[in-house]
Parts: C-alpha cells; structure tokens; sequence
C-alpha cells in the first residue's frame, strides 16, 4: 500500500494537483465523533448502546480522473462516520458525503440494507418530534419494499443530533434517547 502511494505521489510532480477543501460545516454532517456513545430505545422500550466504529476521509480522484492515471490534477474528499450496536443486534448506521468543487453529496447508510442519499439543504420537516423531545430540520427516508422483512421502512435524521429513529418492516425500532 506504502508503494504504491509513494508511486502514486511521485509520478505526479509534474502535475498542479488541487484538492477539495472540507469546511467545518461539512464535517457537521458526519455527527459522531471518536469516542462517542449514542443511546437509542428499541422497540421493547430497551436502551441500545452505539459507538462510533469508524471516523474516516479520503482523498479520492476527482471526476474523469482514475487512480491508475499517471497524473491527477484532482482529489476530492469522501469522509464517513459509522455507529454500531454494543450488542451486535442492529445493522451499523452511517453518515457519508463526497465532497466535489461544485458538488455536496450526502447519504445516510444502514449495513446491509442501503444507501440513502438527502438532499442537505431540503430537510423534509422544520420540526418533528421523536421519543417526546422536539428537533428541528429533520430529513426523512421512507422505503416502501417490504418484500423482505428486515428492510427500511423509515429514517428520521437531523444534521445536529444523526439518526433520530430508523424502522424496519419487522417491526424493529430505534429511536434516539435524550
């Protein structure tokens, strides 16, 4: 991996190479930091423990460019934040955005189950409440194949506090503890 990299790196010194610059305000979408504890209710009104797994960005080739190319002259930035159950019981959740130089892109991710993008800047309602606290500009997903039980039915998301419930078609629940 190191050889390659340092192949990658030095084949282009000849190359105006440019890299997307992340704001803080980008950083926000990803929620979880290192370190953090999460607290959900499941659907038996039991606590769930998730911790943050994984906080990772990457510098990727930009568009039109590959990484077999012998010259890049752009890298964007992905970046990802994944929670996981304690306990192992529930999928793992994830927030992910590739930033481009004109480009947001924003998904929420459950393992296994799928990638949902959102739009950033259309939160679906200025205010829901979820497990009797009140959050504003919440994002909703909803999936309407229930072919197999354990897939999506519904996500609530706040940039502020992340995964405020997701539902599954069998009926499994977890709804953020505050």
């Amino acid at each position: 991996m190191f050889l390659l990299a340092t192949l990658l790196f030095t084949s282009c010194k000849d190359c105006d190479t440019t890299v997307t610059q992340v704001t803080e305000d980008d950083t926000k979408w990803l929620v979880y930091d290192r370190g953090d504890t999460v607290r959900f209710v499941n659907e038996n009104n039991e606590t769930v423990r998730f911790t943050t797994s994984v906080l990772r960005a990457d510098q990727v080739p930009g568009e039109g460019f590959n990484v077999t190319d012998n010259c890049i002259e752009q890298y964007d930035i992905q970046a990802v934040s994944i929670i996981e159950d304690t306990n192992k019981e529930y999928p793992r959740l994830a927030t992910f955005f590739l930033k481009r130089p004109n480009t947001f892109d924003m998904a929420l991710l459950v393992e296994e189950v799928g990638e949902y993008e959102i739009n950033e800047t259309q939160p679906t309602y200025p205010t829901a409440t979820v497990n009797n606290n009140l959050y504003s500009e919440v994002f909703e997903v909803v999936r309407t194949d229930s072919s197999k039980t354990t897939n999506l039915k519904r996500i609530l998301f706040n940039k502020e506090f992340g995964f405020l419930s997701v539902e599954y078609y069998n009926g499994k629940k977890l709804q953020l503890a505050q």
